[in-house]
């Protein structure tokens, strides 16, 4: 209920966050051309194709069932990393806070959040101390990595710095550790690799920091780094989280405390470097940081101790801390709406009506202007809403184009914005031969109305849906709180013989069975449309989801005949 409330509460009718409407036009020109079409981030638009054809669900409410399941998944696996390591209370805690602090990965950042629930589940896997636990380990690894190759590396760098971490003492974790990270890497850079075949991926700017990057604002770009650092610092809650992760340090001893610490000091070092640099943005380094929450879990429960037998004291201290740490997750998540909304997605249904009568590769330009001439992170969301609105075989050919300014002057970010922007629109119509058609959709552009273009108000109605199988349309709280309802089962379901093989314990095993159920289809999706499996279908997801969980409970039931695992003793709890 936590992570459906701004669906339940304000109605939001798409997903939520700035990179949802990115994951809806990807998953959508993925299912039309191919996974090549979103290139090296292939994993999330791979997972929502499954969840839509499998679930007969609407692609929006595929990617906000994908936003919910996969935060839920995060707070099961943490959880399954502590459990019989700790008390009753110190797992199911963990398992509170990482889930609550997902908010900040599920606000739109689908591929992150992938790749986090994959990270945690290859150490999940990874703590049983098995060999089987390793190579279902790099198999969730390599998922993570083909949703967000950067994150991988940021998360390889943890696991190797928990196998040097190791080495003396306990050499052989220090391998198995290792030989995971080397083998979810094969994996990845094999998988990278096999989606260079077939069409291109668009390029074409998804953020404000894109269009920075290209336009060699350098300057502007780390400024932008560090103002959102310090104005989203407070969201994180670390000045009530950061000293019970120290505090909590101590509590977990064996791979899992070598990981959390080694977690730990990535987590700082990322943040100074992305600071210190401006190389990436610090924020998001924070958001992986789910190390913090997991180790407060454990620090609630070395301060209650320390408390002894005042226990209405240890209560009111633990409660409080943990309230804080909700709060904080909770306000944030609560702000979160959707970056497109009903009159943008109607105004672009209705220019897809002229688009109709134009012929294919013929460049669709769209003007985008705003009266305060802040319009870069307008320009850029508008060419995610209208790709994510348009039908899928005209997605290639929108162009996002912003106007010269009028009267005054205008900043160093806008004039290269408009010189972006025509020199975009001049190499689409050379390469089409054709010239454009012009848009202007009153939501982006309420300024313009040149006599070429046409103009289009929301209030016009609307003719038909162009005849189209998946017609970009709003969904409903319900509707997506039923399909995130199937989609976490659906994930726990393929998942739970991968995690067997790996987690003895039948309850650790079921936490984390939606993790490794994400990955699996992550990697048996790619693999098989790489085959030439269309996943996108009701049969292909059918397909994929029969292959990624048969798979597992064949495995499972295998290994337990010929070379079972007995499961390790728990703590007393």
């Amino acid at each position: 209920m936590w992570l459906l409330w701004p669906f339940v509460a304000q109605g939001a009718a798409f997903p939520l966050g700035p990179d949802a409407p990115v994951y809806l036009w990807w998953t959508r020109i993925a299912g039309a051309e191919g996974l090549s079409a979103v290139g090296g981030r292939a994993g999330a638009p791979a997972l929502a194709l499954v969840l839509q054809g499998t679930l007969r669900v609407s692609v929006v409410a595929a990617v906000a069932a994908l936003e919910i399941s996969l935060g839920v998944a995060v707070g099961l696996a943490s959880a399954a990393l502590l459990r019989g390591r700790t008390t009753t209370a110190g797992w199911v805690l963990a398992g509170a806070l990482a889930g609550t602090f997902a908010v900040h990965l599920a606000a739109g950042y689908l591929a992150n959040l992938l790749e986090i629930t994959a990270f945690l589940a290859a150490a999940v896997a990874l703590a049983g101390g098995t060999r089987r636990g390793a190579w279902v380990a790099a198999g969730a690894l390599a998922a993570g990595g083909l949703a967000h190759p950067l994150f991988f590396l940021l998360s390889a760098v943890v696991l190797l710095l928990t196998a040097a971490s190791a080495w003396r003492r306990h050499r052989d974790e220090a391998t198995r550790v290792a030989a995971a990270v080397a083998g979810g890497g094969s994996v990845v850079g094999i998988g990278l690799v096999a989606l260079l075949a077939g069409p291109a991926p668009l390029d074409v700017d998804t953020s404000r920091d894109a269009f920075l990057r290209r336009a060699g604002l350098t300057a502007e770009l780390r400024a932008s780094y560090l103002d959102r650092f310090v104005h989203r610092w407070t969201r994180y809650v670390q000045w009530v989280s950061v000293p019970l992760a120290v505090v909590g340090i101590g509590e977990a001893d064996g791979f899992v405390g070598r990981f959390l610490r080694a977690w730990g000091v990535a987590l700082v070092a990322g943040v100074a470097i992305g600071l210190l640099t401006g190389w990436f943005p610090a924020d998001r380094v924070v958001t992986f940081g789910f190390v913090v929450p997991i180790l407060a879990a454990l620090g609630v429960v070395r301060v209650s101790r320390w408390l002894g037998r005042r226990r209405a004291l240890a209560l009111a201290v633990a409660a409080g801390a943990v309230l804080a740490m909700l709060a904080g997750s909770f306000i944030a998540w609560n702000r979160q709406e959707p970056f497109l909304s009903v009159d943008e997605v109607r105004a672009v249904t209705i220019a897809g009506e002229a688009v109709a009568e134009v012929e294919l590769a013929t460049p669709l330009a769209f003007l985008v202007n705003d009266p305060d001439r802040t319009v870069s992170f307008l320009a850029t969301r508008a060419g995610n809403v209208i790709r994510a609105g348009v039908p899928a075989d005209r997605i290639r050919d929108v162009v996002v184009v912003v106007p010269a300014a009028g009267d005054g002057p205008a900043s160093a970010e806008r004039r290269a914005l408009e010189e972006l922007t025509a020199s975009d629109l001049r190499r689409a119509e050379t390469v089409s031969g054709t010239p454009a058609v012009r848009f202007v959709l009153v939501p982006f552009d309420p300024v313009d109305r040149p006599a070429d273009a046409v103009a289009i108000d929301p209030s016009s109605p609307v003719k038909d849906l162009l005849g189209q199988t998946d017609p970009l349309e709003p969904s409903s709280a319900g509707a997506i709180g039923v399909s995130s309802v199937l989609a976490l089962a659906l994930l726990a379901a393929v998942g739970y013989g991968w995690a067997r093989i790996a987690v003895p314990d039948a309850v650790a095993a079921a936490a984390v069975a939606p993790a490794l159920g994400a990955a699996a289809l992550v990697l048996v999706a790619i693999a098989l449309e790489r085959l030439g499996l269309a996943i996108g279908t009701t049969p292909g997801a059918w397909v994929v989801s029969a292959a990624a969980g048969g798979g597992g409970y064949v495995a499972w039931r295998v290994l337990e005949r010929f070379a079972p695992v007995r499961p390790t003793p728990q703590v007393d709890q």
